[in-house]
């Protein structure tokens, strides 16, 4: 492939007289002198093969040529400084980028927290999170291959090294006018009568064939999110789980009730943070566990998580 004809240093001084308004004021701004600027741009109008200016009138204007490359210059100018700050990033260790994946079900506040404090930090590193379902978020980690997983349900090998957080919650409900908030003990058959509310499996795997609704009702609703499934849960579409930090506040207003199923209406999930043992995380994912370990802590004392100063 031939090298390109003009060089960045062109087009740099290209945007700046555009930007100054003048060739003196890219001059002043680019810090050389204005003879070094007009040599510069008669070395790119050689290369690109045509004028660049409208030199007919007391100052040079770019002519619609000039205006059009321009335009295209600015594109290879972002390229080159993202470029420069890739490397400015791997050279001081902190990784251009920090993907998570994260399982929706999992309590909102304390991972937000921690994503202010770590844009707060003004490291280098973008952080990408990424918000799955059920098995769905193993299969984002493993095939995107992410740097950290927060899963519900973690079922690793040795491969992996899993950080238990506390326990999650989850309660049958129903909204208080649904038939099934009448009764005073409900059974697997009752169950069965009504719609049952699920948040589907985001895997691939699952997207024409879904999973089975857990209590196998004849009439499913699947919804993309918890939100959505609490929503629809409030409106009397049907019964479902939800997670208790979603559901507690409705529990309290008596909007939602637990549904008395005699087989129990709570269960346990046990989140675990994950990565893998063989790529440790580097400054940035050891930033972000600190501050979502830190995050989770005060969320469940109830107060405020501590900030996070990074030397």
């Amino acid at each position: 492939m031939d090298a390109p004809a003009h060089t960045l240093d062109q087009l740099l001084v290209l945007e700046a007289i555009e930007r100054e308004g003048t060739f003196a004021g890219a001059a002043r701004a680019l810090h050389r002198v204005p003879s070094a600027i007009t040599y510069t741009v008669k070395g790119l109008e050689a290369a690109v093969g045509f004028d660049l200016f409208d030199r007919a009138g007391p100052r040079a204007t770019l002519n619609a040529r000039g205006q059009r490359l321009l335009a295209a210059a600015r594109g290879v100018l972002e390229q080159a400084r993202r470029l420069d700050h890739l490397a400015a990033s791997l050279r001081t260790g902190w990784a251009p980028t920090l993907s998570v994946v994260v399982d929706g079900g999992y309590p909102t506040e304390p991972l937000m927290r921690a994503v202010s404090g770590f844009t707060a930090l003004g490291v280098p590193t973008q952080l990408r999170i990424h918000v799955e379902y059920q098995s769905g978020v193993a299969a984002r980690f493993t095939g995107d291959g992410a740097d950290l997983m927060l899963t519900l349900a973690f079922d690793g090998t040795g491969t992996w090294t899993a950080i238990p957080l506390p326990d999650l919650q989850m309660v049958l409900v129903a909204a208080a006018s649904h038939p099934l908030a009448q009764l005073d003990a409900v059974e697997r058959d009752d169950l069965l009568a009504h719609a049952e509310l699920v948040v589907r499996d985001s895997a691939p795997a699952f997207a024409e064939t879904p999973r089975e609704a857990w209590f196998g009702s004849r009439h499913v609703v699947r919804v993309s999110d918890f939100h959505s499934k609490l929503i629809a849960i409030q409106c009397g579409a049907g019964f479902g789980w939800l997670p208790d930090w979603l559901a507690t506040p409705h529990l309290a207003s008596g909007a939602l009730v637990q549904v008395p199923f005699d087989e129990g209406n709570r269960w346990t999930y046990r989140p675990q943070l994950v990565h893998r043992r063989d790529v440790p995380p580097g400054p940035a994912g050891q930033a972000f566990l600190r501050l979502l370990r830190d995050a989770v802590a005060a969320y469940g004392a109830g107060g405020a998580p501590p900030r996070l100063q990074e030397n």
